[in-house]
This record gives C-alpha cells, structure tokens and sequence, in this order.
C-alpha cells in the first residue's frame, strides 16, 4: 500500500500521542513537531505508511530522547486483556469451530493500538466482535489452504492485543502444524516484544521469532535472516493489524500464502480492501482459488 497525503495528519498525530506518553512537555512538542515536518516533506510517497510512520517515530524517540515511551502501557494492556480471557475461552467452549471464533476474538484485539486511539472498551468490542461476521471473510479459503499447510507464521502487533493471540496459535499448534509467532526486535509504539510473548503464553504452542528491527508492520530489507526464512518457508502466514497490511499487501510472494486478520482504522485502507468500511473487522487476502 502507498502512501497519501492524508497519512501526514497521522505521522503527526503519532509524534503527539508518543510525547504525551512520553511526559513532554508542550514547547519541546512545538520544536519536534517543526522538526517532523521537515522530515516528512522528504518522504517517498511511493512507499507505505507503515515504512514512512517508522521514520517518523524513531526520528521523534531521538528528539525526545526517550526509545520507549509507551514502556508502562504496554505493561498495563497485557495485565488488563488478560481479564478478558475467560469471555473469550467461554465463547471457544461453545463454538463449533474454534479457530474461527479465535480469529475473531484476536480481531477484536486488534483495536488496542495506542499509537492511534487512546481510549478503547475492550469488553465491548470483544462482544460485538464475537457476534458478528467479518465483513470481508476469507476463513473459507483460509480453512481450505490450511488443510495440506504444515507450517504457519502469526505476524505479530501490539501489546494487550497479544493476548488475545494465544488461541489462535494453540488451536494450530493442536491441529499438528508448526506454528511460528513473530515479534519486533526493538521498541516502536505498543508493537509487542519477546517477553510480551512469554508473558502471553505464545511459547507453549508456537516458536516465538524476532522480526530482526522495529519497523512497523514487516520490511523484508531490514529483517533478519532467520525471519526471512522462515517467512519465506511458511506455507500461510496470518498477519495481524494495520502496518502488517500497509507493509505487504502489495507484495507479490504474499499472494499465495498470506491472509490479514485487522479492524480497518483507517479510510485509506479501507479503500484498498473490497467490501470494507471504517470499524470494520476483516479476513482478507489476495490470494484466489486455483
């Protein structure tokens, strides 16, 4: 996906909401601000959100003097989405197909980004996800490829978000395939980290892998070596959350094997994905049926 001129307001609004975190105050705001713009009249709108979002917020940790100011909420959304476990077992109890319902439950999670909102219900939109469809529902297909799949990649997001993961990747793990959970390398909004892994519990079903930076959503030229093989080698990847999407929907490869599990959070994004509306939860890919 590439960039547009409304994804200035948001590179913007980014740099605010990691100085709030951040405890800046409002004259060093005004000067890193000043700076940013700068900034931002250089990047490439041929390239995505998520790549130019990166450079503006690590540029902002610089100014700011600080690599990590959303270390306490990331803390708190892991404490709190856990409170959310037993409504989401309970709904897993009586589904007829588990890994469906924990699809949608991890949908559901996918709406604590911090780097956009700053206010969220969880417990409502777990609910109102739960009982509704996705708009743009790929499961079939996805269920159809997972059948000859052996080994599946979960693109990992945010912290409190990762939570809500675990189902999905002990679901898989149950089903005989070998499932791999990615994390960032490094510090970039509330984007999750190994312990964040831990402390969800991924590692019980799933080998947990670093992406080898802390860019937003997935850049293959900076990713480790370890992660573009298994990239590479996996036979379905589900990417989860909005820069995963901005990240690779256009890359060719992913046609044939990567599904985005997301709550659309943006207009922009919705115009790319048929059939989708802002506050929407999907289940898309661009792969077809032979």
């Amino acid at each position: 996906m590439k960039s547009t001129n409304d994804c200035i307001y948001c590179y913007l609004k980014q740099a605010i909401n990691c100085m709030e975190h951040g405890k800046i105050e409002q004259e060093k705001q005004k000067f890193v601000l000043y700076e940013l713009m700068d900034l931002i009249k250089t990047f490439d709108v041929n390239q995505s959100p998520s790549y130019n979002s990166t450079i503006s917020i690590l540029k902002t940790y610089e100014l700011i003097n600080n690599d990590d100011p959303f270390f306490q909420e990331k803390v708190y959304s892991n404490i709190q989405a856990k409170k959310y476990l037993p409504l989401i077992h309970n709904a897993l109890l009586e589904s007829n197909d588990k890994l469906r319902t924990a699809l949608h439950a991890s949908s559901a999670g996918n709406m604590i980004d911090m780097g956009i909102f700053k206010n969220y219900d969880i417990e409502k939109i777990l609910i109102d996800t739960l009982e509704n469809d996705f708009s743009v529902d790929y499961y079939p297909l996805f269920s159809k490829k997972l059948i000859k799949a052996k080994k599946i990649l979960i693109l990992g997001d945010n912290c409190g978000e990762i939570i809500f993961d675990e189902p999905i990747s002990k679901i898989l793990s149950q089903m005989d395939k070998q499932v791999f959970y990615s994390v960032k390398s490094g510090p970039i909004l509330n984007d999750a980290l190994y312990n964040d892994a831990i402390e969800a519990n991924i590692d019980k079903s799933a080998t947990i892998i670093e992406t080898g930076s802390n860019d937003l959503g997935v850049n293959l030229n900076n990713a480790s070596d370890e992660f573009k093989k298994i990239f590479d080698e996996s036979d379905l990847i589900i990417a989860k959350g909005q820069a995963n999407f901005e990240s690779l929907d256009e890359y060719e490869k992913g046609f044939e094997k990567i599904f985005f599990l997301l709550k659309i959070k943006c207009d922009k994004v919705a115009d790319v994905i048929p059939g989708s509306s802002l506050g929407d939860a999907v289940f898309y890919t661009r792969m077809r049926e032979n």
